[in-house]
């Protein structure tokens, strides 16, 4: 494959609308290979595995994202321009963003927060034109900023909801056919939102537990501590007063010899 066949498959490549990914399925009398339920039981894992890890590990997530987004958005807007070495620019795009995600948490909170936040906004949306694939990414980039003071709540909701719109899709596909297409799809979606959501709460709250005794043990080690060192300053103090008194009894008995 070369430059232009690469060019125009990511061209032809809608990423922000996740329902059309799995347009082809929905056609009448379509039976699933080998390989599209390999590819559905994958999607549907990293959905779930978003949904449910997303604040946990979104270092890796941020990773992920940030080498995947770059790239993507990267290698188009370099071939557009006339570059050549496209592909090798978006990559470098893409692997930057990756470093600093698995470097820095806050980068990886942002990077997370502004991908999935898009995702979700654009399977909502459904962009057909720049404009509304822009109010998409501005509807994510605000979710990034506000991520900055309020990282666990986006972060939590964001993936959640994104995961949820990825696994939905891919399990329906899985099961066998109900005749109640929409219905079956929202419902999967709910019920994996609301359960990421609720287990990432959960795990937030053990984590933050953990620390709160970690603080508390390291406060009472602290005080006993300092409780130590008053306790050897006053004997220290007693034993100087003891010596003192030893000294004057001495003397006394002294001058009366």
């Amino acid at each position: 494959m070369d430059m232009n066949e690469i060019y125009q498959t990511i061209q032809n490549m809608d990423l922000f609308n996740i329902g059309n990914a799995f347009s082809e399925l929905d056609k009448s009398g379509h039976v699933l290979t080998e390989t599209e339920i390999i590819i559905l039981a994958v999607t549907a894992a990293a959905g779930l595995l978003l949904c449910l890890l997303g604040l946990k590990i979104v270092r890796f997530w941020g990773a992920v994202l940030g080498l995947a987004f770059g790239f993507i958005i990267g290698t188009p807007a370099a071939l557009a321009a006339g570059v050549d070495v496209g592909i090798i620019a978006g990559a470098v795009v893409g692997i930057i963003l990756a470093l600093l995600s698995s470097i820095l948490y806050k980068m990886a909170i942002f990077v997370t927060v502004f991908i999935t936040a898009s995702l979700f906004s654009a399977h909502l949306i459904n962009p057909q034109n720049g404009i509304l694939l822009g109010i998409c990414l501005a509807i994510g980039l605000v979710a990034a900023v506000l991520s900055v003071k309020f990282a666990a709540v986006l972060t939590i909701l964001a993936t959640a909801c994104c995961g949820a719109v990825i696994a939905g899709p891919a399990v329906y596909y899985l099961l066998p056919d109900t005749g109640m297409d929409v219905l079956v799809r929202i419902l999967l979606c709910t019920l994996f939102g609301a359960g990421g959501v609720l287990v990432q709460l959960l795990l937030e709250s053990k984590k933050r537990k953990k620390q709160s005794l970690k603080k508390a043990e390291e406060i009472r080690n602290e005080i006993s501590t300092e409780n130590e060192v008053e306790r050897a300053r006053a004997a220290m103090n007693d034993l100087e007063s003891t010596t003192e008194a030893e000294s004057e009894i001495d003397g006394e008995s002294s001058e009366k010899n």
